[in-house]
């Protein structure tokens, strides 16, 4: 009998390790949850799945308003439980956008014992605060509110001044809604602030790349220095710069671009390379020297302005 229940004990320690084996949960992380605009972010998803699975994560370029700088390869390594195998993926985000911003969630597919899922992770909350001045001071402190004073005459005051008000108010509003409606459209087209050209929004990122150099994060800056050049090649030359190795983008751009100007590109982009994946620290000069040649592509290659006319017209003869 004893050894009957062993054995039916034995049956439930494996079956509970196999179902909890079978479980697949997705887990997403973000650091820092503060930062500033155009910061890198560190996003974080980790699937936890039996070691028989095969876990796909997406291959996207956004994630929501938060655009991908750079994805890192997928690591695998078991967990503390039984049977269970920790699969994790990594990528180097950046938002343009100020406030509370959320990365929505993301789809991960598994395929197990022949069947594919999706496995959904948790939203992440991240808060993009602006350059505060050095020189901020804390707003003072409201003041007390005056003592109103709570006679009746006041209070029937008070009541017939809101009447009237509110009458007031119902007036105007029916006579001015269809003025309204029409001077709201036009409001809105005319402060709609267009986007910055493609070559305004490459030499703001090379900017904030050159000034994460000179804080001390080169790892950080040349990341955002050669997504910031990818970024206008693909929005000037309207070629797919963002998933392209740096030789089959070169080899596309050979007919587009001049030998000068693909030269000048081919240094920026393979010395940034080595320094996000080789860990290559460059030298002064280096840096240097790598920042003008990447403001200078971008401002040789940017989309002339139509001439204006300059043709003089002749004045009119006024008759004597």
């Amino acid at each position: 009998m004893s050894r009957c229940s062993g054995f039916v004990a034995l049956l439930i320690v494996v079956f509970v390790a196999y179902g909890s084996a079978q479980e697949v949960r997705a887990r997403a992380d973000a650091f820092p949850r503060s930062c500033l605009i155009g910061d890198l972010i560190r996003y974080r998803v980790t699937v936890f799945a039996p070691e028989t699975a095969n876990v796909q994560f997406p291959n996207t370029h956004r994630f929501g308003v938060f655009e991908v700088l750079q994805r890192y390869p997928v690591q695998k390594q078991p967990s503390e439980l039984p049977g269970v195998t920790t699969f994790s993926a990594e990528w180097d985000i950046a938002a343009y956008q100020l406030g509370k911003l959320t990365i929505p969630p993301v789809s991960v597919t598994y395929e197990l014992e022949g069947r594919r899922n999706l496995a959904r992770t948790n939203p992440v909350d991240i808060e993009i605060i602006p350059l505060a001045p050095p020189d901020a001071k804390d707003p003072r402190p409201a003041k007390a509110p005056l003592p109103y004073p709570l006679s009746p005459l006041a209070l029937l005051l008070l009541l017939l001044g809101v009447l009237v008000s509110l009458a007031a108010i119902w007036v105007v509003g029916k006579a001015l809604v269809w003025t309204f409606q029409t001077a709201w459209t036009a409001w809105q087209k005319a402060t709609t602030k267009p986007p910055l050209p493609p070559h305004a929004l490459a030499l703001q990122t090379i900017d904030r790349a050159e000034q994460l150099y000179r804080q001390g994060e080169i790892e950080r800056a040349f990341v955002l220095l050669s997504f910031g050049l990818r970024r206008y090649l693909r929005d000037r030359f309207q070629v797919p710069a963002l998933e392209l190795p740096t030789w089959q983008l070169l080899s596309s751009m050979a007919s587009t671009l001049s030998n000068e100007h693909r030269t000048m590109l081919h240094r920026t982009l393979t010395l940034s390379d080595l320094i996000k994946f080789a860990r290559y620290v460059p030298k002064e000069n280096e840096a240097t020297e790598l920042f003008g040649n990447a403001r200078q592509f971008v401002t040789a290659t940017q989309p002339q302005e139509a001439p204006a006319n300059t043709q003089e017209q002749k004045p009119a003869q006024i008759p004597a």
